[in-house]
């Protein structure tokens, strides 16, 4: 599928003469620098979160597993009570 995007005349003007030196169509040259975009963001997200996830493992050591556990579930029963009390004076 081919989709269109609207840019201004003095972007298309610098497109068209990039393109032209690199002997390629503004179109080719526009998806290829898109491309290439989008790869370097995507690349940076993933090396960003998996910094992140590096971070809280290594911090986690210090935790008790069964622990987290015991504090995950009585803070979901909290909730759970909280909603029912909600609900029940609505």
């Amino acid at each position: 599928m081919i989709h269109t995007i609207a840019i201004s005349e003095t972007l298309f003007s610098r497109l068209e003469n990039e393109a032209a030196r690199s002997h390629l169509s503004p179109s080719e040259l526009a998806e290829r620098l898109l491309a290439e975009r989008l790869s370097v963001e995507r690349q940076v997200w993933q090396k960003s979160y998996e910094q992140l996830i590096a971070r809280v493992h290594s911090r986690m050591g210090a935790f008790n597993p069964a622990e987290i556990e015991a504090d995950i579930t009585a803070a979901s029963d909290e909730v759970k009570a909280e909603h029912r009390a909600n609900y029940r004076s609505s």
